[in-house]
């Protein structure tokens, strides 16, 4: 512990130098001050030791959970990330692809909406290894979740009794296990953000500057990978004012991300005139109903993609008497999922949605409840817990970003929320269970069943990456492919039909001929040229199969782990086909 200046100093003091070979210190005062010193010694050592052997922990941990994926298909917007990284082989920090196609539409120049640093990894990894292909790629990505889990730790310490149950736990989230074994920019930006958070709480708290500069480079690098770090602004200034050391040293690098973002629009500026490009979607949807359905949405991938739900409810539930709001909560569930079931919801899809809405629902319940009994005691002088209205308004200042900035609800809009998450859960388990023991067997016991899930959900999401590279690779021999080959799609599948040769079909395209094929998977696809349809005659449909009943995307069941447009929820329990592909023979034309 920390000295103050009122405390009194030690008992014993070091003896004084030896001159000269003579002293007036008795040698049992001398062999007693030794021995403080090497007890001393021998206690930092083992400190040490434990530290080194918890980041080794969870440095192994990592590896476990990434190196059996690092195989995986190009997956979603890997495919997009991939062809910037190409890009700027040849044209270095490049933001915008001449003649690009996307969502079926012709680009004469295509900017990108990320910022650049992810997609300079990429081209710097396929630089120095000579390689674009999946594992070299995606075993150069573990370096995200290993710094994420190492700035977890730190921030477990800080919060936490137990940080490395907490770290494994947020690492071994559905959502983040799931996303590691990408090459998108949502984990490294939540990389770039922990360790951005937790330097800054550590420079807070030591008053010192080196970490409050560390915390605003990593700051800047943050923003550099994902627009949503810009929220780290208005956390550092909370945590530093929270702590009652606002002040210009503490703020600077809250400025730091502000900064980041002003030299990258500088840059768009004076390049192509105009400010970044931050999203795909024009302006803001805030109509009631939409608004509603984000917030729906969040709770329920904040419920399903995070900690086991059960465990969500359980631990929160350990003070204050919360147990007494779950059933009106639960009862307000039941009834939305039972709406969702007459409109169409499978009666597993329904089950799904009640647990993992509740659970987030009541999460975000208990957490705005504490949070109001914290400013009300604040407003009464007394004592409060700074740390909770910390990664309180953590929360639920990015749930309601998400809410009302963002178009829609995918699981990886929680990443920037799960941290706080975690470690209230973790607090509220060491706070609301006497013997400590027992609370690590709790937390244990909730890692070992997320971890299944989450596994469970890896494994779902390598599947269907896989059945597009399959498909692709294998078309050639299973159809007849004198003439062109069309396709309709995007991600993993656009990838793997262009690698093969085939023709990227946009909407305004009618030079098809007789007999050439059109390609389209389930998931995906646009309006085309009437010229076109008119002439498509299916040739045949097939099925992926998988005897697994778990699915990250299938609208029959509602999961849309990559998209609220395909389904609510995170992943689903079904035996619905991984993916459905519909393959087209085009006929004569209508003058012939």
């Amino acid at each position: 512990r920390p000295r103050t200046g009122t405390e009194k100093s030690d008992s014993i003091s070091r003896p004084p130098v030896l001159r000269g070979g003579f002293s007036t210190v008795k040698p049992e005062a001398i062999n007693t001050a030794t021995t403080l010193r090497r007890g001393s010694i021998t206690c930092e050592q083992s400190s040490r030791l434990s530290l080194a052997i918890s980041l080794g922990a969870i440095l192994a941990f990592v590896l476990a959970i990434t190196l059996p994926f690092s195989n995986q298909a190009l997956h979603i917007d890997d495919a997009i990330f991939w062809d910037f990284a190409k890009t700027n082989l040849e044209s270095p920090f490049q933001q915008h692809i001449n003649n690009y196609n996307l969502v079926g539409e012709e680009t004469a120049q295509w900017r990108d909406t990320h910022p650049p640093l992810t997609q300079t990894y990429l081209a710097g990894v396929m630089y120095l290894t000579g390689s674009d292909s999946e594992s070299p790629l995606h075993l150069a990505f573990i370096i995200f979740p290993m710094i994420t889990g190492v700035s977890m730790f730190f921030l477990a310490r800080r919060f936490t009794s137990n940080a490395l149950l907490a770290t494994m736990l947020l690492l071994g989230t559905p959502v983040i296990m799931t996303l590691s074994h990408t090459l998108m920019a949502d984990v490294p930006m939540l990389a770039f953000w922990l360790v951005a958070a937790a330097t800054y709480i550590y420079g807070v708290d030591r008053n010192d500057w080196r970490l409050l500069a560390l915390a605003g480079v990593f700051s800047m690098l943050a923003v550099m990978t994902g627009y949503q770090a810009l929220a780290l602004c208005p956390l550092f200034l909370l945590y530093a004012w929270l702590n009652g050391r606002l002040n210009l040293k503490t703020a600077l690098p809250a400025a730091a991300p502000l900064f980041a973002l002003f030299a990258l629009a500088l840059v768009s500026f004076t390049i192509y005139g105009t400010l970044p490009r931050l999203s795909h979607v024009r302006g803001l949807s805030v109509a009631g109903t939409n608004v509603i359905k984000r917030a729906e949405g969040i709770l329920v991938q904040l419920g399903g993609a995070s900690v086991f739900p059960v465990f969500i409810i359980g631990f929160l539930c350990l003070r204050r008497r919360r147990y007494l709001a779950l059933l009106p909560v639960m009862a307000f569930v039941i009834i939305l999922g039972l709406s969702h079931f007459n409109d169409g919801f499978t009666l597993m899809s329904t089950i799904l949605f009640i647990i993992f809405m509740g659970a987030g629902s009541f999460a975000l319940f208990a957490i705005s409840s504490e949070i109001v009994i914290q400013s009300m005691n604040a407003l009464k002088k007394m004592p409060i817990d700074r740390d909770f209205l910390f990664l309180g308004s953590w929360v639920l200042m990015m749930a309601a970003a998400v809410i009302i900035m963002l178009p829609h609800t995918p699981a990886k809009y929680t990443l920037p929320i799960l941290a706080p998450l975690v470690l209230i859960l973790v607090r509220e388990t060491e706070s609301g269970v006497k013997s400590e023991k027992t609370a690590r067997t709790i937390i244990t016991t909730c890692l070992v069943l997320t971890l299944v899930v989450a596994n469970a959900v890896s494994v779902a999401d390598y599947q269907l990456a896989r059945s597009y590279r399959e498909f692709a690779f294998d078309l050639n021999q299973n159809y007849e492919t004198s003439g062109t080959v069309w396709f309709i799609g995007e991600w993993g599948f656009r990838h793997y039909m262009e690698s093969q040769g085939y023709r990227y079909l946009t909407s305004t395209n009618d030079q098809v001929a007789e007999g050439d094929l059109v390609v389209k998977p389930q998931f995906g696809g646009w309006p085309l040229a009437e010229t076109v349809t008119s002439r498509m005659k299916l040739l045949d449909s097939t099925e992926t199969d998988w005897s697994f009943p778990v699915r990250v995307m299938s609208p029959e069941s509602n999961a849309g782990f990559y998209g609220s447009y395909w389904g609510m929820l995170p992943y689903s329990i079904t035996d619905a086909p991984l993916e459905r592909f519909a393959v087209y023979r085009i006929g004569p034309s209508a003058d012939q």
